[in-house]
């Protein structure tokens, strides 16, 4: 048998209780409670456009993003609330058509949503659909050096109190389903040149994440409540100054019309070394995209979803858990300080993108002369929430590439997991150990998080050990 045809028999076989194509509407359906008969599951969901003025920062092309802000606005973008309960625990996913958000925001909403619905950390998840095309929150690359737009960020936080308030109060009794399919959308960037390094062009032979994991919770009538879906890929097709929500707009655009109700959530996940492959597939570079590469990649993935909703999903029995722990990812060696201002000598200030890396380079200097040691290791949160029997949401902060996705699944064997990556912070980019000695943009790039050097090899044990120990406290 082949592991993909295991993972998806694993998955009918460890999720559900009864086996049945989805059922969008019914007569009746009987209240899900847990095995000893506790309360019934409930869930509830929202949303709240975070469109923001024009004239705004934008963030995803570092060019682009320091000449101008935003002109027009070709699709709102929303932020998303799921709420759910079950048997006395609580958790809440909110999903933000975003670039990023910084730790600093992640855990400001965080804190007040914690405040007014008496959660904490661990029962929060947030996640970024990673869009190029939208509004600068966070401290990548030129926003490191800058005044963040607080204006703006009071409106995300009132926006996502809004859309989870709204989602609490209309929580109602809920079934819940699951299933897995594939998605050809992902295409790996990274190409091997012959050499022992790698190229940012298309290669679909890579190690892209083409796993598109679907949970369906409905209420008692059979209606859909929330539409939870994950695919791994950039949404990078377009650059210019508009607006947009990118594919995963369009894609839950179309599936909330499918479904006849506004449900459907999209979920990042793994796609730190992906693109679409409508700009890429039979090319030997990635071409610019259009409005209607954007349409086109949305619709490929509502097929696909909507494939895994018509197809075998499995009931799930719910059980909600969650724990959120800080990992600590070692750094290479960190350069002397005469590295540092070798690159200030040499950066030219006046010349827009390359002034960045000069920028960087100054606030490393800067820190040492504060008499501050410079960062050996990176923390990541990584965080489980788990929603049903073998029904995981394993979220880490940062641009996770493809194999991540591998990794866990392969760590939890049964069930479904949706393995995300830009949850709950910036991060920086997220390579595997073998990625390493091979560089490229995912390992080089570093220095546009701030960082002062590149990871080191050996990050597949933190976070493996990080799960493990979940496990054993129970949120598996």
């Amino acid at each position: 048998m082949k592991r993909r045809e295991f993972l998806k028999t694993s998955v009918l076989a460890g999720v559900g209780l009864a086996a049945g194509p989805v059922v969008y509407a019914q007569t009746a359906t009987q209240p899900v409670t847990g095995p000893a008969g506790g309360s019934a599951f409930r869930a509830g969901f929202a949303r709240e456009k975070i469109t923001p003025p024009l004239g705004t920062t934008m963030m995803g092309f570092a060019a682009r993003d320091m000449k101008q802000g935003c002109q027009g606005v070709h699709d709102d973008i929303f932020v998303r609330a799921l709420f759910v309960q079950h048997g006395g625990e609580r958790a809440l996913i909110v999903a933000y058509d975003l670039c990023f958000l910084g730790r600093e925001e992640a855990d400001r909403f965080k804190g007040a949503l914690g405040r007014e619905f008496d959660l904490s950390p661990r029962q929060i998840l947030l996640n970024t659909s990673h869009n190029h095309v939208s509004p600068s929150v966070g401290t990548w690359y030129s926003a490191g050096y800058q005044a963040p737009d607080r204006l703006y960020v009071n409106d995300l936080e009132r926006a996502t109190l809004k859309a989870a308030r709204q989602a609490r109060d209309g929580m109602r009794e809920a079934t819940m389903w699951a299933g897995l399919g594939d998605t050809e959308l992902p295409i790996s960037r990274r190409k091997p040149d012959g050499k022992g390094s790698v190229l940012f062009e298309p290669n679909p032979d890579g190690n892209a994440y083409k796993r598109l994991p679907v949970c369906l919770l409905k209420d008692r009538a059979g209606r859909p409540v929330c539409l939870l879906f994950s695919v791994s890929a950039h949404p990078s097709m377009m650059g210019g100054w508009e607006i947009s929500a990118e594919y995963p707009g369009a894609a839950c655009r179309l599936l909330d019309q499918h479904l006849g109700a506004t449900a459907s959530m999209f979920l990042q996940g793994v796609g730190g070394d992906a693109k679409p492959s409508v700009i890429g597939k039979g090319l030997d570079r990635f071409r610019p995209g259009t409005w209607a590469d954007v349409e086109a990649a949305g619709q490929i993935v509502a097929k696909e979803t909507i494939r895994v909703l018509d197809g075998r999903m499995m009931a799930v029995e719910p059980l909600v858990r969650s724990a959120i722990a800080e990992t600590h990812w070692p750094l290479q060696p960190v350069p002397p300080r005469s590295e540092f201002e070798k690159i200030v000598k040499e950066m030219n200030p006046k010349e827009g993108p390359a002034d960045i890396r000069r920028r960087w380079a100054v606030r490393q200097l800067e820190l040492l002369d504060r008499g501050d040691e410079l960062p050996t290791a990176s923390a990541i949160t990584v965080q489980v929430l788990r929603i049903g029997q073998n029904l995981r949401i394993v979220g880490i902060e940062g641009e996770a590439v493809g194999q991540w996705g591998y990794l866990i699944e392969d760590f939890y064997g049964l069930g479904l997991t949706f393995p995300l990556g830009y949850c709950n912070g910036q991060g920086l980019y997220l390579p595997v150990s073998k990625m390493i000695p091979e560089g490229g943009y995912e390992v080089v790039s570093y220095w546009e998080y701030g960082y002062p050097a590149p990871l080191a090899a050996g990050m597949e044990d933190v976070v493996l050990n990080e799960l493990a120990k979940m496990a054993r406290q129970g949120i598996n």
